[in-house]
């Protein structure tokens, strides 16, 4: 496999693990202090990557580069 194609499928690879890992981590739990509602849960710029279609795009691209670096590998 040549060098760019392996730098192409690591980087795609970590990408895909780092949007995985922002979804799984992203929820603030339950504010005590605020049970009636009042106040907005704090807003953040990666809330954009923390929807069901991003997360499982991020899963088919990780197992995707996994498959394409099986196959290329030799």
């Amino acid at each position: 496999m040549s060098t760019p194609m392996f730098v192409v499928l690591f980087v795609l690879f970590v990408c895909a693990a780092f949007v995985i890992i922002i979804n799984l981590t992203g929820d603030p739990g339950i504010d005590y202090w605020d049970l009636d509602g009042e106040n907005e849960p704090p807003a953040s710029k990666l809330d954009a990557l923390r929807t069901k279609p991003v997360f499982y795009g991020a899963g088919a691209v990780l197992i995707g580069t996994f498959i394409t670096y099986l196959l290329v590998r030799r």
